[in-house]
Order: structure tokens, then C-alpha cells, then sequence
């Protein structure tokens, strides 16, 4: 019988995910760093805490992580992820929002933010660079979800 040491616990949790596009229809992603030699991409968001909704955790995301905090959401999409992050397994319920209207995406300073939280980029994707990348993104499908949005917003 193996120790309880041994036993790997699972972190669970819901994060609320923030699909943000530019005029040109490029995607907003964040470079994260787990402090463990692991790197990915991934759309602005966070935690969902404990009394919170979806919605108000993509609000409360929104303005901490993209200095934004008045923003009308657009639930998109529903999905599950596990990964490993840090010294952690993690079981992650997502809701994804697209965020419809904003303004001042990025104009405040995030930054002391984003490095308590390890995020160590921000940058803009188009949809073929995210096709083709070979960089980590989560979740692993977001290029297809993301063109299947896309082409939905285009039809009339």
C-alpha cells in the first residue's frame, strides 16, 4: 500500500476565460510560466472564488488582468482541462466569454499583476499564427474553437 505521500492529490477548479479580439481579429493570449521550466499561452482569466459566478469572475478577470473593468460578455463555450501547473495536478472546468465591447484593453499598467501571477507575456495572435504554432496553448484546441467562432460571427 503506497504512503499517503505518494498519492497525488487533484487540484479542481473553474476558471473563467476571456477570448478577446482586436480590430483585426487577432486573439489576445498570455504567456505563462509556472517557475517549474513550463511555459504556455492562454486566454486572459482566472479563478472562479468561492460565491462567485462565471460572469462575475470573467468581470472581476477582466479588470484585474486586462485593466478593463467595464466590459459586456458573451458566453461562448464550455470545456475541461487537465495539466499539470507547478508542483500540482489540476482538473479545470473553463467557461469561455467572449468580451464583445470594451474599452481600455491593456491601457492601464497590469504588469506588477501579471508577474505575481507568472505571467511573462502578452501578445496578439492571428488565427494562422495560432494554427501553426508550436508553441503550448490551453486548451489544446483553442485554434479550432476560435476559427469555428469566427466563422459563426462572419454568417449573416
Amino acid at each position: 500500500m503506497a504512503p499517503d505521500s505518494a498519492v497525488q492529490k487533484i487540484e479542481r477548479r473553474t476558471r473563467a476565460c476571456l477570448v478577446v479580439f482586436d480590430a483585426t481579429e487577432r486573439l489576445l493570449l498570455l504567456r505563462h510560466s509556472d517557475g517549474h521550466g513550463r511555459e504556455f499561452w492562454a486566454t486572459p482569466g482566472g479563478g472562479v472564488e468561492a460565491g462567485e459566478t462565471p460572469e462575475h469572475a470573467a468581470q472581476r478577470e477582466a479588470a484585474e488582468e486586462l485593466g478593463a473593468p467595464h466590459v459586456v460578455l458573451e458566453r461562448l463555450w464550455s470545456g475541461h482541462s487537465r495539466f499539470r501547473f507547478a508542483d500540482r495536478d489540476v482538473a479545470q472546468d473553463e467557461v469561455f466569454f467572449l468580451i464583445a465591447q470594451h474599452a481600455g484593453v491593456l491601457e492601464s499598467d497590469c504588469s506588477a499583476l501579471h508577474r505575481v501571477e507568472g505571467i511573462e507575456e502578452v501578445r496578439w495572435w492571428s488565427l494562422e499564427e495560432l494554427r501553426t504554432s508550436a508553441h503550448q496553448t490551453f486548451p489544446t484546441d483553442l485554434a479550432a474553437r476560435i476559427e469555428t467562432h469566427l466563422r459563426a460571427a462572419r454568417e449573416p
